[in-house]
């Protein structure tokens, strides 16, 4: 804290060193001599290591109820107080959790003489929220953890955080729930973010897929549309390539076009865009897109279907190898007819199967400048593996179901982890939003968590005590 006088601090920091420099030479006593009376070699490591982290986890929460107490104690012996507050309580205690474990300090509860409005002073200066069992910080790991894994697994991870080695010992009576994660999320106004504006190519690469995942509120399944675009391909290893600038948009909405649009115009000037090569299985919604991406009279959008639906249909047409090659070889060096032939050649040989392989054909017929587009095209489609990345590993990999009124929160916080947009950190700025706001990314800071940054008020952070620092201090606090 900047907001604070010189002659305070060194009160504060007397009271913190007198508090910790007895207790640190009992620790080292204690540590030592019971770690050579230890009859058991084989558990000695542990203990050391546990005395070692919970006496450290002691003297944070030490340094934090002392810092607290020590400026409800500064504020109420100051003239400031005394000229605008009474005393309403004293002593009152407060309990929260952090992720050293639960501390409980005590404070003053205040009333001013002109508003009449109460107010614990500790509270507003920390920015501590109202009625809250759980620190924020505490709140933005889990949620964190949990967009990167599951609700249920966030709480077990947390709790063994909070707990630490008491926790695998079980020596820890801390126990978040899954239940608690979900509320937390449930209760952030997750901000929507436009994308950062990025240098325009010439040609962009959109993909397009749907997956299902499983319903709470609606008999059938809950249908999403997710979008990847990207600039280019990059090798990065053997084997291995890496999309250049891979944006990722995933919606529940019924036009999903005009959602995505309305992101992806903010990232490219589409007056500069030439080529745009939109990427998909076939589907009409996909198709569409051809129409949706030509927003300049000089792009030039054209469709193609992906490679992997392509060879999916050769092997739902036959499981013999030699047949697939054989097929794959004529649609590449052939006519359109050679292969319609070689087709109708397997049905002759397979006449119960005659249905399906004419559902194939015709996809492949229906599809086949697309196709010998995409054959051509210098990259291919990963979408299938990006789908599967992306939105099954997260929403379909477990045996769980999604509400309909929750579903486009948890993809857009899916979303900004596939864009590297910071969880933690996003949360930690917007937790207290009373309602969802929009935020461009070009303006999206984070310095203001970082310890070296000061506000920009002068007069506050150098802490010096005048009339102007007074009612400048006094109205964050009326």
């Amino acid at each position: 804290m900047n907001i604070i006088s010189q002659n305070f601090k060194n009160v504060l920091k007397n009271r913190i060193k007198t508090l910790i420099t007895p207790n640190l030479y009992n620790f080292i006593d204690l540590l030592i001599d019971n770690f050579y009376s230890s009859t058991n070699d084989s558990l000695k490591y542990f203990d050391f290591f546990s005395m070692v982290q919970e006496s450290t986890r002691k003297y944070i929460k030490s340094i934090i109820i002392s810092t607290f107490e020590e400026f409800d104690k500064d504020f109420k012996n100051s003239y400031q107080r005394k000229s605008r507050y009474y005393i309403n309580k004293s002593n009152v205690p407060r309990t929260i959790i952090t992720i050293v474990g639960e501390i409980t300090f005590y404070r003053t509860y205040y009333i001013s003489k002109y508003s009449k409005n109460k107010f614990f002073y500790v509270d507003n200066v920390f920015d501590l929220p109202k009625n809250d069992h759980y620190d924020p910080i505490v709140k933005a790991i889990a949620i964190y953890n949990a967009i990167n894994t599951s609700q249920a697994q966030a709480a077990r991870d947390l709790s063994a955080t909070i707990g630490s080695l008491t926790f695998f010992l079980g020596k820890s009576t801390l126990t978040i729930s899954r239940q608690s994660v979900f509320n937390w999320i449930k209760k952030w106004k997750v901000p929507n973010i436009v994308p950062k504006s990025v240098s325009t190519p010439e040609t962009l690469y959109v993909m397009a897929d749907e997956k299902y995942i499983g319903a709470q509120d609606i008999d059938k399944d809950i249908m999403v549309k997710c979008f990847v675009t990207f600039e280019d391909v990059k090798a990065i290893s053997k084997n291995r390539n890496k999309l250049v600038n891979r944006f990722v948009y995933s919606t529940y909405s019924s036009k999903p076009w005009i959602s995505f649009m309305d992101l992806i115009a903010m990232r490219y000037d589409f007056t500069k865009l030439k080529e745009i090569c939109l990427l998909g299985d076939g589907a009409s919604w996909i198709k569409s897109g051809t129409n949706e991406l030509r927003l300049d009279s000089n792009n030039h959008v054209r469709f193609y279907l992906c490679e992997f639906h392509f060879k999916q249909a050769i092997h739902h047409i036959t499981t013999d190898k030699e047949e697939r090659d054989k097929l794959i070889e004529i649609f590449n060096k052939q006519d359109k007819e050679s292969f319609r032939k070689a087709v109708k050649e397997i049905i002759l040989k397979a006449p119960n199967r005659e249905e399906k392989i004419t559902k194939k054909l015709d996809y492949i017929m229906n599809n086949y400048y697309s196709i010998k587009a995409m054959l051509e095209l210098k990259i291919g489609s990963s979408m299938e593996s990006h789908i599967s990345h992306l939105i099954a590993s997260f929403f379909s990999s477990r045996p769980k179901g999604y509400s309909t009124k929750r579903i486009n929160q948890y993809l857009k916080l899916n979303d900004y982890k596939n864009n590297n947009i910071n969880i933690f950190k996003l949360y930690a700025q917007t937790y207290k939003n009373t309602k969802e706001i929009t935020i461009n990314e070009n303006n999206l800071d984070f310095s203001v968590l970082e310890n070296n940054i000061k506000g920009n008020i002068p007069i506050l952070n150098e802490g010096i005590v005048n009339q102007t620092y007074w009612k400048l201090n006094s109205l964050a606090h009326n």
